[in-house]
């Protein structure tokens, strides 16, 4: 059997870009006659037949984004991604683009997912969670798809991200103007992006010479079920800490839960701080102070990037987004 042609072989063997080579494919009237003429020799001398999917796909949009997401098992706290996911979608229509999504546990989910059924005609793959030795980098690399992920990770050379170091030390400095330095932070899984997070609040302690022994870093707080019992152990010993700094609002509702059952009060006997600003977290009660992610400017620059990447600009960089304190009344 002899070699099965993608579309971006045919992008590479003629000189010409995939959105070139998808418009001829798609009997685009706007394409030069040179250049169809020089495409579809190309096709006919490697006897490439796209697929109906692949046709499906690029009549109803010229570009296609795959968002894939991997999460760990028993996972269950979104509401962040799905309110970046709004504005995500709301960019993607604004640029004439499909946005597809899926999501992964585990890379053997990856055989039946769209990056390897159909990956010959997606533009550009962004990543979410990635992992050490992730074989969805490898799946894109073979298949020659531009990809970035989101969160900085040595692992990719392009990101979308927020300022993670920057917001985990703006968040610890409030706390410390409160005369609050006995602080548990709860991560989610040890990845860079935590693992960023946890180094930037010992940077803060070391800097005000406050001792690390006054900091716990928790990670594998994954869901809500797994929080809420960490913190009823918590009490039950009597070993509260000042704060609860949680690394994402939809868990601080775990601890908001935990804290109310035990009837203890929020700031009163113990403060809590999250990450990302979501719109329920205004109305906890109290109102969660958080550090606010610019949810708007991080798919607006996500798109701004993956736009380079579809048209070959060479002249991209990743991007950072810094967070803003949102201070409500969950601190004392």
């Amino acid at each position: 059997m002899g070699q099965k042609y993608t579309i971006r072989d045919i992008a590479k063997l003629s000189g010409f870009s995939f959105k070139t080579v998808s418009r001829v494919i798609n009997n685009d009237k706007n394409v030069k006659a040179s250049t169809r003429d020089k495409i579809m020799q190309v096709i006919a001398e490697t006897n490439f037949k796209p697929n109906i999917y692949a046709q499906n796909l690029n009549s109803k949009m010229n570009k296609n984004v795959l968002v894939s997401i991997r999460k760990t098992q028993g996972q269950n706290t979104t509401q962040w991604f799905d309110y970046l996911m709004s504005f995500m979608i709301k960019e993607a229509h604004d640029r004439n683009c499909t946005l597809i999504q899926e999501v992964i546990y585990d890379d053997a989910d990856l055989r039946n997912s769209m990056l390897e059924k159909s990956g010959s005609y997606i533009d550009v793959l962004v990543m979410f969670y990635l992992q050490e030795n992730d074989k969805r980098i490898e799946m894109a690399d073979k298949s020659r798809i531009p990809y970035i992920s989101f969160e900085k990770n040595a692992l990719v050379p392009l990101s979308i991200s927020n300022n993670n170091k920057a917001g985990t030390k703006a968040a610890t400095e409030f706390l410390f103007t409160r005369g609050l330095s006995s602080i548990c932070l709860m991560l989610g899984a040890e990845i860079e992006v935590n693992r960023e997070r946890a180094d930037a609040i010992q940077e803060v302690y070391n800097q005000h010479r406050i001792p690390l022994d006054r900091l716990e870093i928790i990670y594998d707080m994954n869901n809500l079920e797994t929080i809420r019992q960490y913190v009823d152990q918590r009490i039950e010993a009597q070993n509260l800490p000042e704060v609860f700094f949680v690394s994402g609002d939809e868990k601080a509702i775990a601890v908001y839960s935990a804290l109310h059952a035990h009837g203890l009060s929020i700031p009163q006997d113990v403060s809590v701080i999250g990450f990302d600003n979501i719109p329920i977290s205004q109305y906890y009660s109290p109102p969660l102070t958080t550090m606010g992610q610019d949810f708007a400017r991080l798919a607006h620059e996500m798109f701004e990037v993956i736009d380079k990447l579809i048209d070959g600009d060479e002249d991209v960089s990743s991007v950072q987004i810094d967070p803003q304190l949102i201070v409500r009344e969950s601190v004392r």
